[in-house]
C-alpha cells in the first residue's frame, strides 16, 4: 500500500508540474504577443500625429488635358501611330 501511494504522489507531482509549467509558458507567449500589439499601436499613434502631407509637383511640360480630354486622346492616338508607322 505505501509503495502505490508514493507512485500516486509522483504521479500527481509530475501531472502537476507539467500544468504549472504549461500554465507559465501560455502566459508568457499571450503577455509577449499583447506587449508587441501595445507597443505597435502606440508606435502608429505616434507616428501619425507626426506624419505630414506629401505635396505633388508636376513637371514644367505637363499640359494640362481639355475638359473633356477628347483633344488630348486624338492626339495622343496620332503619336502612337506616327510611331508604329
Amino acid at each position: 500500500m505505501g509503495s502505490s501511494t508514493g507512485v500516486g504522489f509522483m504521479a500527481v507531482f509530475a501531472v502537476s508540474g507539467s500544468v504549472a509549467l504549461l500554465t507559465l509558458q501560455v502566459h508568457k507567449r499571450l503577455l509577449s504577443d499583447f506587449m508587441k500589439k501595445v507597443e505597435l499601436e502606440f508606435r502608429g499613434i505616434g507616428t501619425l500625429k507626426c506624419r505630414t502631407k506629401k505635396r505633388v509637383r508636376f513637371a514644367d511640360d505637363v499640359v494640362e488635358p481639355s475638359s473633356n480630354n477628347k483633344e488630348y486622346r486624338e492626339n495622343h492616338l496620332r503619336a502612337m501611330l506616327s510611331k508604329v508607322n
